[in-house]
């Protein structure tokens, strides 16, 4: 909200300025020029547009609201908003090349666990997403229609004399919402799939489950394509871009990427398969996740976060929905696709902090902006570098003492607080400048308003 105040005072002093240059030094073809209402205006929602399409979450819990009052309704409604809409926003905007980084993972996850069932990529990811849940009925099946043949046998779709059913019947016809458990990982749907006790849906109805919307993403992606060809006309033709369409810039291409990673998974699936068998005992891995999942520190979850790796210390059967970007399990050793992750996160934040070279030579409203800018871009690009660099030679002097290469292991924990410093930096730049821009910034290239966006 603080933000939001911000930029509209921001703007409306910058407005107010421009318009008394406007009236000064602005030609008269005032069409080939643009407003600063609308520079913020398509920045902002080309990133919030491009986040909610590209996001695609994992199945969250389970919840019966039948027999609700309104009040408890919209009580519940509320907190599964914020859980599974307005944290993963926040979470992309905050750390958006990690979010790449767990959609590549989970695509990595999901191909691997269907190469080994025999099916498709999209049944892996409904299956690592939480797609199928356990659940216990509140009470044993009853009025099933059954008939008895020569055999003596049954079967429950068949209707046989004396089982008509009159008026005054009132068996329910509505299934029972039943007590949710908790989700299914791998190790179990594979369980029921080579014991005949599940079978997956089609694609058909997976594509039934998901909320894709044609005319919407239609809308998203060609606001997506507006923004990054006008971006480019503008570096052709040597047309400054402001610094908010630069950090714009960057987030729509992390987002274009995340949505290619998760191309296959089901989008926006608010409710699980139900499943009623007994399951065997734990696995060996599901019983190593459940110790670590009771033993690991606040630390070390941390770092398996930040590496990608929190998965492996996550048992499905101890939690009531799949976290929020859980990948499925790890390997019993770890090999390379296991860090694909932070391999990711550190090849994107590089490119990421790359795009903010566009705005090297922009002018700026003082030389110690431009200084500012130049090295926030620097410190943002070269960081993920030197973290890399910094693993390979801890691991190198760790061959030779344990103790000093932890010790240089711990001295990297500086460097993401001055990657977020340097992404601060560029934020409050690009909100400070917009309250004196230059007039280059306002002239729009021709063919921009011959194409729908906003």
């Amino acid at each position: 909200m603080a933000l939001a105040v911000a930029v509209y005072s921001l703007s409306a002093r910058a407005a107010q300025d421009a318009a008394l240059n406007a009236t000064e030094c602005l030609p008269s073809c005032a069409k080939q020029y643009r407003t600063l209402a609308e520079i913020v205006l398509s920045c902002f929602t080309t990133i919030f547009l491009c986040i909610w399409v590209s996001l695609h979450l994992n199945v969250p819990e389970p919840v019966d609201t039948e027999g609700m009052n309104t009040f408890k309704k919209f009580k519940v409604w509320i907190r599964l908003f914020i859980r599974c809409n307005v944290i993963p926003v926040i979470v992309t905007l905050v750390f958006p090349e990690w979010v790449l980084g767990m959609a590549v993972l989970q695509f990595r996850k999901a191909t691997r666990l269907a190469k080994e069932i025999g099916i498709t990529r999209q049944h892996g990811f409904f299956i690592i997403m939480g797609g199928f849940h356990l659940f216990e009925r509140s009470q044993a099946p009853s009025n099933q229609i059954r008939a008895g043949d020569k055999d003596g046998e049954t079967h429950p779709l068949v209707k046989g004399e004396g089982d008509e059913r009159t008026s005054n019947d009132k068996t329910c016809v509505v299934e029972e919402f039943d007590t949710p458990i908790h989700p299914l990982d791998e190790f179990d749907v594979r369980h029921l799939i080579y014991t005949g006790k599940l079978r997956l849906p089609t694609t058909a109805e997976l594509r039934d489950k998901c909320k894709n919307d044609g005319i919407a993403k239609f809308l998203v992606i060609l606001q997506t394509l507006w923004f990054i060809a006008q971006c480019i006309t503008r570096k052709v033709r040597k047309l400054p871009l402001t610094e908010l369409e630069v950090i714009t810039l960057g987030y729509t291409l992390l987002t274009v990427l995340m949505y290619i990673a998760w191309w296959d998974k089901p989008y926006r699936v608010t409710f699980p398969i139900r499943v009623y068998e007994a399951l065997p005992e734990r696995t060996y891995q599901q019983r190593e996740q459940k110790r670590r999942m009771q033993e690991e520190s606040f630390w070390g979850m941390t770092i398996g976060y930040a590496m990608g790796l929190q998965s492996d210390s996550i048992e499905l059967r101890s939690v009531k929905q799949a976290p929020m970007f859980h990948s499925g399990s790890m390997n019993e050793v770890y090999d390379a696709g296991d860090f694909l992750c932070v391999i990711t996160t550190v090849i994107v934040g590089v490119l990421f902090g790359g795009v903010h070279f566009l705005a090297w030579s922009s002018p700026f409203p003082s030389a110690q902006m431009q200084f500012l800018w130049r090295l926030a871009t620097l410190i943002m690009t070269a960081t993920p570098l030197a973290a890399v660099a910094g693993m390979v030679i801890s691991a190198i002097i760790n061959q030779m003492s344990d103790g000093l290469g932890v010790v240089f292991l711990y001295c990297l924990c500086v460097l993401p607080p001055c990657y977020f410093v340097g992404r601060g930096i560029t934020i409050v730049i690009a909100l400070v400048t917009l309250s004196a821009l230059s007039l280059d910034i306002y002239q729009d290239v021709e063919w921009s308003n011959l194409f729908p966006h906003i």
